[in-house]
């Protein structure tokens, strides 16, 4: 058995009404959190309700969740083939965006639930990113209802597919190279309560491959290897499985240096290198 998708059928009469519910504080809005979860949303009792009517449902379910589709039904008839089947939770389907959903804008229900699409060009430093995601997800989880995305990773020629909801997060390469270095443009959309759409951008942007790589292939360097231990070694590649440097240690092990700075590696001094020829 697997997750398919998440079906959320709300009342067109009546759905509006819900969503406006004053809540003590610290109490959820169920009817908000689960349009936020949906990957397809029927609009049912549509004859219930007039055009005008249904057009504002409509606009207020894309406040909360822009990129999930909206199937206006009667006495929920659907076409089966519209919510099976969907692989809704499939990486590969990370690719299908809504080019609406991308735009600059942010899509508001209230202060707290948005949804937030965004392009970033360049290629992503998949070290740093995994870590500022790391931290993302620790601090913002239980926040982060649900998100995805395509990254370009600097030293792969396919892209990187992700998605997630709360902490739960998957990530895998595509089988598929990228077919021109235009389409090469990382796209994240992200579904959740409180988020900060600078600080999100800001976030991934920091992640970008900026610079050139301060060592050449040959270069003698250390390396930290442990909490309190570093080693002395060798660049042997650049931009390997998508890590700045792979570094052959003097032991003969090789490793790799997943971020391009002083922390994780260092040019060995004139004294050290004389003393390893």
């Amino acid at each position: 058995m697997r997750l398919d998708a998440i079906l959320t059928v709300v009342d067109s009469k009546h759905l509006i009404q819900h969503l406006d519910d004053p809540r003590p504080e610290g109490v959820e809005n169920e009817a908000v959190e689960q349009l936020a979860f949906a990957d397809r949303v029927l609009l049912n009792k549509i004859d219930l309700a007039t055009d005008a009517e249904l057009m504002e449902v409509e606009k207020r379910i894309k406040a909360v969740n822009n990129f999930a589709p909206i199937i206006r039904t009667q006495n929920a008839v659907v076409n089966l083939d519209k919510v099976l089947d969907l692989k809704a939770f499939d990486l590969k389907r990370v690719l299908d965006f809504d080019p609406e959903f991308l735009g600059d804008q942010e899509h508001e229900h209230d202060q707290s639930v948005t949804s937030v699409g965004f392009r970033l060009a360049g290629d992503m430093n998949l070290g740093q990113l995994e870590r500022w995601l790391s931290v993302l997800l620790r601090d913002k989880g239980t926040e982060l209802f649900r998100y995805k995305g395509v990254l370009s990773v600097k030293g792969f020629d396919a892209p990187w597919i992700f998605q997630g909801v709360h902490m739960l997060f998957g990530a895998s390469m595509d089988d598929q190279e990228w077919k021109c270095v235009q389409d090469r443009t990382n796209r994240f959309v992200f579904i959740g309560r409180n988020l900060n759409r600078t600080e999100l951008t800001e976030g991934f942007a920091a992640c970008l491959v900026t610079k050139p790589l301060r060592f050449e292939v040959g270069t003698r360097v250390r390396c930290h290897v442990d909490e309190n231990q570093w080693e002395l070694g060798e660049v042997i590649k650049q931009w390997n499985d998508g890590n700045p440097y792979r570094v052959r240690l003097h032991n003969g092990t090789e490793i790799w240096a997943p971020i391009d700075n002083d922390g994780a590696i260092r040019l060995a001094c004139r004294a050290e290198t004389r003393m390893n020829k």
